[in-house]
């Protein structure tokens, strides 16, 4: 039976509309599968193993896991560990896929575990990136202040460099000349250090002198904070020339003079949040974006509070974590990360292209 000239038309435009959207699908959709795998780096100042969590492009098919702060697996039943652990879908310890990657180190904040970010790192792992977010070892300190925080944590980010460089799997697939970092608050901190801003105590203790108004951000940690700040003396040079491109949020500044962020060579993409009450944006954000290279990409992010840079925890641990799972009233966080993990994404390509097709 022929069929009708209008309806022969309307077929055709379906199965061009078809045709289109998988077109545009395939564009969009994740250039690869994620895999996952867990390492332990040695601090190269105490000795001391700390683990990183790590993210690159593979092949094999993803499945559901279920890890712990600590990087554990959860082993009861999934309905469970949906509520007390993070889930991901992801291929565990799976061969990368071949080729060559862009490798991304993520730092957390004060007090954070290296899967803060996990979802940021896999949208950048499926991208054809390999990602390492190491849980910062405390020490004897409490991560907000002291030598662990302003010469360990830049260290430690160097020595996760030195240890995927030199790693036998993913090592002969990184691209040397396109390694970033990614730093939420005093992972902000950490990651313009490396960038080759030099850090100075004088800088944090004379911010909290000039501006008594920032004074959760200075009271933060309490006194033994403070002591700690005092007692770092010196701070050595901490910059990584290996790494070519960093992205801030909510970044802790006040350890840094205007002339040190002038230092700051690499490209810059810095985030602030027009609701954080911990990191202030007139003094950490917005501050940095104007004292760095004109070329810095600065995005205020509305109505965001300081944690909410942070994926979303699992239900149960929403009351664990406290303030750092709550957002500002009718912000919606999971949906801010959709819209910041693809940015992320593009100014890593931009900033540190690749010569080969991914």
């Amino acid at each position: 039976m022929k069929l009708p000239a209008i309806f022969k038309h309307l077929v055709g435009l379906v199965l061009f509309g078809v045709l289109l959207g998988v077109a545009f699908t395939t564009e969009a959709a994740p250039s690869s599968n994620v895999a996952y795998r867990r390492i332990d780096v040695q601090d190269a100042a105490t000795g001391e193993l700390f683990p990183a969590a790590l993210w690159y492009p593979t092949r094999a098919a993803p499945a559901p896991l279920f890890l712990t702060g600590s990087l554990a697996a959860c082993r009861l039943p999934a309905m469970l560990c949906r509520l007390i652990a993070f889930e991901m879908q992801v291929a565990k310890n799976a061969p990368p896929a071949d080729g060559k990657f862009g490798f991304i180190v993520i730092s957390h904040g004060a007090g954070g575990l290296s899967l803060n970010h996990r979802d940021l790192a896999m949208a950048l792992a499926s991208h054809g990136y390999v990602v390492a977010a190491p849980t910062h070892p405390r020490g004897k300190d409490n991560d907000i202040s002291g030598v662990g925080v302003w010469v360990g944590r830049p260290k430690q980010v160097s020595r996760v460099i030195d240890a995927l460089l030199e790693d036998a799997e993913l090592g002969s697939h990184i691209q040397r000349e396109r390694i970033g970092v990614v730093g939420h608050s005093n992972g902000g901190y950490t990651a313009l250090a490396v960038g080759g801003a030099k850090p100075s105590p004088a800088a944090s203790v004379a911010h909290c002198r000039q501006h008594p108004d920032d004074s959760k951000f200075c009271s933060y940690g309490g006194a033994a904070a403070r002591e700690a700040t005092r007692k770092v003396g010196v701070v050595p040079d901490v910059r990584d020339p290996r790494v070519r491109a960093i992205v801030l949020m909510a970044p802790n500044t006040a350890p840094f003079t205007d002339d040190a962020l002038a230092q700051v060579a690499v490209p810059v993409r810095v985030y602030g949040a027009e609701r954080d009450d911990l990191t202030l944006v007139r003094y950490h954000a917005e501050r940095l974006a104007k004292a760095l290279p004109p070329q810095t990409e600065y995005v205020l992010v509305k109505r965001a509070g300081h944690f909410s840079f942070i994926a979303s925890f699992p239900g149960a641990l929403k009351l664990v974590a406290g303030e750092a799972a709550r957002d500002p009233e009718g912000f919606d966080r999971d949906a801010m990360h959709e819209v910041i993990n693809s940015e992320i994404v593009g100014f890593f390509d931009r900033k540190l292209p690749s010569g080969q097709t991914r």
